[in-house]
């Protein structure tokens, strides 16, 4: 069943209000949730599952295909996956090498993710695929390990990158830009730094070659916030809880931007009701996640911008925004409990920049 929720609403920052639609869910199923397991993409010839996380705008998804390996004793193992016209390719692993999994394809077909001994692991190599180069190691910032989450139509590709170990730290993990390693500009990855403290992850890099995601914004604690790079630097980009008490609200996390430098993602905000709002963080301090979408310097809860469709949703976190201003979100069900996937779609005209 598919919902929609027709709804006004308040211009603040020249930001739109939203149409709710509720994707639905697959037969037998209760739950959805934007790029997770979706055992329905395409099956291999060998396979038991399958994982979407990336599209391109002709339709090709990547992500990853599970199936039963002889040759190995981590069974059933998973191989980065493209699905295509009711085919699915094996895009195969790097070498040594037992799990890959795919996170994003371009409008060429170009490929990114990483490979590692077990699945989804973050001891893994970042990789770069295309029919002509087959997968190639993206290398790192130093270090042993690297991921790639997302290449534009450019080739640019961002993802995170151990660095180089030293004397006072050994697990520092850094976001990273980097050029097609088959384009002419081949220059291997950029340190994007951080917003302070010791890691940082880029998640989604837009035509611009601007890349969103989320750092630690320092030493003291644990604390991250979403960040937009611009090419002249990281971009703190807050929270809706700057000056709370509790460091649990103060964090924030970026995962999609569009060509307009429109960013969405999650922050935190106070528990309202800590027994019965099914928003809320379990936790000695509980807190409530909303989503987000960031915007020419303000950040505003997408909750407040969907009107009458707060009766029956709560948007928890916003996963992508593409250049219409449409946002693929979750949303949690306050009639079933129930994760939704679900898409917001602005009714009022978001302007150009």
């Amino acid at each position: 069943m598919i919902a929609c929720f027709v709804l006004g609403g308040s211009n603040a920052f020249a930001q739109s209000s939203y149409r709710v639609t509720d994707l639905g869910v697959l037969p037998s199923k209760e739950e959805s949730v934007p790029a997770a397991p979706m055992e329905d993409i395409g099956l291999s010839t060998r396979g038991l599952n399958s994982r979407g996380f990336g599209i391109n705008n002709t339709g090709v998804v990547v992500g990853d295909s599970a199936f039963i390996a002889a040759s190995t004793t981590d069974s059933p193992i998973r191989h980065a996956a493209l699905f295509s016209n009711g085919s699915v390719k094996d895009l195969g692993t790097l070498k040594k090498q037992t799990f890959s999994r795919a996170n994003s394809i371009n409008g060429f077909n170009q490929v990114v993710g990483f490979s590692g001994p077990a699945l989804d692991s973050p001891k893994s190599r970042a990789f770069f695929w295309s029919t002509s180069t087959g997968m190639i190691d993206l290398g790192t910032l130093g270090g042993a390990y690297a991921q790639a989450f997302a290449i534009n139509d450019s080739g640019f590709i961002t993802g995170n990158s151990q660095l180089r170990s030293s004397a006072t730290t050994t697990e520092t993990v850094h976001a990273f830009l980097s050029p097609s390693p088959v384009g002419a500009s081949a220059i291997g990855m950029r340190d994007l730094g951080t917003l302070g403290g010791t890691f940082s992850y880029g998640m989604a890099i837009n035509a611009k070659n601007h890349v969103v995601g989320y750092s630690t914004i320092n030493k003291v604690d644990s604390r991250v916030h979403a960040f937009w790079f611009n090419g002249n630097g990281m971009k703190d980009l807050g929270s809706l809880a700057p000056n709370s008490s509790n460091p649990l609200e103060d964090q924030s996390v970026a995962l999609g931007i569009n060509s307009s430098d429109r960013v969405v993602g999650y922050t935190y905000l106070p528990a309202l009701n800590a027994n019965t709002d099914p928003a809320v963080q379990p936790g000695t301090s509980p807190v409530r996640q909303v989503a987000f979408v960031w915007s020419q310097g303000t950040m505003t809860d997408l909750n407040k911008l969907i009107g009458a469709a707060t009766d029956t949703y709560h948007p928890n976190s916003a996963m992508a925004i593409n250049d219409n201003g449409q946002i693929a979100a979750t949303a949690l069900s306050k009639v079933t409990g129930t994760r939704r996937a679900v898409l917001l779609t602005p009714i009022t005209p978001v302007p150009s920049r």
